[in-house]
């Protein structure tokens, strides 16, 4: 499995793409969120919207969701040989959040007698239901109200047969979604938002070192974090963390 960090910024970040990735799981491309940056970061990467298989949206926050409609309009409104080829965009998403972003995207997809559904087809899946993409298993855990009160969102767990990913997507209140016990002993990566100050909706360092025992210190792979990173340096360098940079490529 590789995985290609997209961007790996928070919501205002001037220089490292809004928090998006794209797992490749053989063949098959699943893009992890869609942020307004969308349009850049995937350029950037050598990807474009049509090389998209799945997309997971984790909830409506801007930088997870503002670039989404303009790249499912851009995969349905695309012309080959002068003919219409559309391709409608697959969304995995957890049930909570289906009618809110069903809602979302209707003010701009539905006009001229189109529907949502004329664009997109939806997965929807409760907590802990598996959905097969090959040889890999992809599920949601629902961390609603923990990142912000009142906030449908969730985060997954990918799994294939030498180990599994857990990405917490936008978290604050780690114990109360219990992310440790999404965590086996196959589990090889675990992926954390991480601010380096004080913030209402995202855990800092310091909370996240707290939370997570010393022995998986070494699995944690900090994301959505500030622009100013060097500042934090001498603070990251007595932690085991390691931070997620945009344009890289992680293999497991």
């Amino acid at each position: 499995m590789k995985m290609y960090p997209l961007g790996v910024g928070g919501a205002f970040t001037k220089s490292n793409f809004h928090n998006n990735y794209i797992l490749q799981l053989n063949k098959t491309n699943l893009l992890i969120d869609a942020g307004t940056t969308l349009r850049n970061s995937i350029t950037e990467a050598n990807f474009s919207y049509t090389d998209i298989d799945f997309v997971y949206i984790s909830h409506l926050h801007f930088d997870h969701v503002g670039g989404l409609e303009e790249m499912i309009m851009q995969r349905y409104w695309q012309f080959i040989n002068g003919q219409h080829s559309p391709q409608k965009t697959k969304i995995i998403v957890h049930e909570n959040l289906l009618l809110p972003l069903k809602k979302l995207l209707c003010n701009g997809l539905e006009n001229q007698d189109h529907t949502v559904e004329d664009f997109c087809s939806f997965i929807t899946l409760s907590d802990g239901e598996v959905y097969k993409i090959g040889d890999y298993e992809f599920s949601l855990f629902d961390t609603t109200n923990a990142h912000v009160k009142g906030m449908p969102s969730s985060g997954f767990k990918l799994s294939w047969q030498e180990g599994n990913i857990v990405f917490t997507g936008d978290i604050k209140w780690m114990d109360q979604v219990n992310i440790l016990s999404k965590i086996d002993t196959n589990t090889v990566a675990i992926f954390q938002d991480i601010s380096f100050t004080s913030n209402g909706v995202h855990a800092s360092i310091q909370e996240v070192l707290n939370y997570y025992p010393t022995t998986l210190h070494g699995k944690l792979y900090g994301m959505h974090y500030n622009d100013n990173i060097e500042q934090f340096n001498d603070m990251l360098s007595q932690t085991n963390i390691t931070l997620v940079k945009k344009h890289g490529v992680l293999e497991f």
